[in-house]
Order: C-alpha cells, then structure tokens, then sequence
C-alpha cells in the first residue's frame, strides 16, 4: 500500500485482489477480461474510464484496508485527477503494476503517465457516477 495526495488530502492506495474485484464487478467482466484491458492501460489504449476506475478501485481498496470509509465514487476520483499533483499518477500506477506482475506469472505492460496520457476518451451516456 501507498499513500497518494489526491482529493485534497493523502488516501491509502492499495491495488490487490479487492481492488481488482471492484474493478471487475464494475465492468462485469471476468479476471481474465481484467488482464486484457489492464494492458490495454500499459499501452496507453485505455479509456479514461478506464483509467479513472482501475484508480477508483485502488482508492477503494486502500480505504477498506485502512478500515476507512468510502467517502467518494468515481465520479469524484474523475475530477480529483483534474488536478492530481504531479507524480502522484506514476506513483499510482507503479503500485498498480508491481501488484499485477507477481514472481511467475506473465508479466502485463507497464503503464506509465505518458503512456496513459495518451488513453481515448469514452462516450458517457447515461452512466451513473
């Protein structure tokens, strides 16, 4: 686990299983569904919907883990990463990486803030935030 600033205020951020069931159960998608858009993050092919739920997850997984509440939906997470300070993404998404890439399992691409800068916008409609 780590702690980012993000939102005003340092958060735990921590991106195991949890983080990874969240993220699947928002998406409905199964965890091998999970590693193909995980490295479509690692190259920058994303969405920033994507993005900005694979950082929700991890936020909501630190925060149960600290026994804190969540105190926020993506919706927020989304306009917090307005104004994320710098560093604060790649310090993300290292945590991210090093917790997908475990001893003896293929290894997914490394996302990186570049990488992800260049993520597609997606179509909202009607979703909830």
């Amino acid at each position: 686990m780590v702690f980012v600033t993000i939102g005003g205020k340092q958060r735990p951020f921590k991106f195991g299983f949890n983080a990874i069931d969240i993220f699947c159960r928002e998406h409905n998608i199964g965890i091998s569904e999970f590693g193909e858009r995980f490295a479509k993050i690692g190259k920058g092919n994303a969405t920033i919907g994507e993005l900005r739920d694979i950082i929700f997850a991890g936020l909501a997984g630190g925060a149960l883990t600290s026994g804190e509440q969540i105190d926020f939906t993506s919706f927020h997470v989304g306009d917090w990463m307005d104004e994320l300070p710098q560093g604060e993404l790649a310090k993300m998404m290292e945590a991210i990486t090093q917790s997908v890439n475990v001893p003896g399992k293929k290894k997914l691409p490394q996302a990186t803030p570049a990488k992800v800068a260049g993520t597609k916008k997606e179509k909202v409609v009607g979703k909830r935030p």
